[in-house]
């Protein structure tokens, strides 16, 4: 099995590098006569048809698509350079056979667009097609250079990210016959490489980037089982935060997010595989050199927006499309929610300077008032989900005061019943065994730390667990406990005057008096206390 695949994936030249170079000229002279003799019998099915009956001298305004494995990929095409060449036409085939689709240049149209279309339906055969096609893709960008070169019209410019440089390994788009030559002799994967930079290029000139066709080949080729095709974890955690940077916040990722029948869940899948880089914590070390906050930063802000629009548009169900499924809407929140942990713990985990902490929190506060508060039915937040995991670890300590500084609620409560502050009590409690050891008193410290930051906020100290616990009487065990400022905080806080409403709820609870007359906000107040 895998001695077929590694046949289809590299081209015949590729076994010839010991070749002399009139054999690969002769080998390139080839290949490029089979190819035109593929374009006569094309010309000759549409002249058949009844449609396609140009004079020799037009037959360059027709650049053939082979019918490749994706029925869209001519439209997808056609979509992206009729906005720069409105003139432009696309003819389709009528029946199901493996004659091509067929772009139909007008006949004003220069040598750059020629160029252009040719390039683009290269890249498309190198992405979607077998081996024959691949090498009428090969054929296209070698026509195309060689009027590049002939006409002394140069490729323009596409400014890599530093994401995109870290992700193709700093690769850049060939430029001469030469090189395209050379490219002829090497892997697939190497093809990929090019047809992503001409497409990211063309749909830059063409004012249609991103787009579908861009991202869906992008993850495809470059992204998608980087574990089983041993790529660099480095690299993957590149390829993905230049996705995030491709979907933005704009109504492309709208678009994405509302049509996932049409297409593969690229947003999705591309969350998925980043959080497979990162989340492996005995190899988190491989992504030293590329965990930045600015990365890091990133790739928050696409999860928060990305939650926000799956939260509005996505469907509950699963879609089965071909062998793929996209994920249900409940799915996808739980992974976003557990990718959202995973990125925070990791940014206070690096040294981020007081500018950078600031942008942080305020990123925080924005996601917290409109996800957290305004979907209140969403639980556990992200404050719970620290606190229901929490191992007592300074970066911990140093999330959940950063949550609560930024507006997390301390009174959110998780099926049981538990706040925050339940939750961080009951796990002190189960570590007595080591209030003793000197090594605790960090752990003490930074636990009253944050005992002050809730007791300072909006804490409902009234507020009981389904067990009938409030959050200080489960500080109560806690006694003895090696940080002697925390019973005095929680002294302070119990003589501190409560509002008359938490009184007489907590006295219609005890008593058991009737309340399901009363309007909800009254029953609820009264199940909290």
């Amino acid at each position: 099995m895998g001695s077929k695949r590694k046949a289809d994936d590299v081209t015949p030249e590729c076994q010839e590098h010991s070749n002399p170079a009139k054999k690969r000229k002769n080998d390139v002279e080839s290949l490029l006569l089979e190819v035109e003799n593929q374009n006569v019998a094309f010309l000759k099915y549409l002249v058949e048809q009844g449609t396609g009956n140009f004079p020799l001298s037009e037959q360059w305004r027709l650049v053939f698509i082979p019918a490749l494995s994706d029925t869209t990929i001519s439209d997808q095409i056609f979509h992206i350079l009729k906005k720069k060449y409105p003139d432009i036409d696309l003819m389709k085939k009528k029946e199901k056979t493996k004659n091509p689709d067929c772009m139909i240049l007008p006949r004003d149209a220069d040598t750059e667009q020629l160029i252009e279309v040719l390039e683009l339906v290269g890249a498309a055969c190198v992405f979607y097609g077998n081996l024959s096609d691949r090498k009428y893709g090969w054929s296209c960008w070698y026509k195309a250079t060689n009027l590049r070169e002939g006409n002394a019209i140069p490729k323009s410019t596409f400014l890599q990210s530093e994401n995109l440089k870290l992700a193709m390994r700093k690769k850049l788009e060939f430029h001469t016959v030469q090189q395209l030559e050379k490219l002829l002799r090497q892997r697939r994967t190497h093809w990929s490489t090019q047809a992503i930079f001409t497409c990211l290029r063309i749909s830059k000139k063409c004012d249609c980037y991103p787009n579908r066709f861009i991202v869906y080949n992008f993850f495809k080729s470059a992204l998608q089982g980087w574990g089983d095709r041993n790529l660099p974890r480095q690299r993957a955690f590149a390829l993905s935060i230049h996705l995030f940077e491709l979907f933005g916040e704009t109504e492309f990722l709208d678009t994405l997010v509302e049509n996932e029948k049409n297409l593969e869940d690229v947003p999705q899948s591309t969350l998925t595989e980043f959080f497979n880089t990162l989340r492996d914590p005995q190899r988190i070390q491989e992504l030293a050199t590329v965990l930045t906050f600015d990365r890091l930063m990133t790739s928050l802000v696409f999860s928060f927006v990305y939650q926000v629009k799956v939260h509005k548009h996505a469907r509950n169900d699963q879609i089965k499309i071909k062998d793929y499924t996209i994920k249900s809407k409940a799915d996808k929140l739980e992974e976003i929610s557990q990718l959202i942990l995973v990125i925070l713990k990791l940014m206070v985990s690096i040294p981020i300077t007081k500018t950078q902490r600031r942008q942080l929190k305020n990123k925080l506060a924005l996601y917290i008032n409109i996800y957290e508060f305004k979907r209140v039915s969403q639980k556990p937040n992200l404050l719970l989900r620290v606190c229901t995991s929490h191992q007592g670890t300074p970066n911990e300590f140093k999330l959940i005061k950063l949550l609560l500084k930024a507006g997390a609620d301390p009174n959110a409560v998780d099926q049981q019943r538990c706040s925050p502050l339940h939750l961080l009590a009951k796990s002190e409690h189960l570590s007595s065994h080591s209030w003793k050891n000197p090594s605790y008193s960090t752990r003490a410290e930074n636990f009253t730390a944050i005992v002050r930051v809730i007791f300072d906020g909006r804490f409902h100290q009234d507020q009981v667990n389904l067990s009938g616990q409030s959050a200080l009487e489960c500080l109560k065990p806690l006694s003895s406990y090696p940080h002697a400022e925390l019973s005095r905080l929680v002294g302070n806080f119990s003589q501190g005057v409560r509002p008359l409403s938490c009184i007489a709820a907590k006295e219609v609870r005890r008593n058991q008096l009737p309340c399901e007359a009363s309007p909800m906000t009254v029953q609820s107040m009264v199940l909290q206390h």
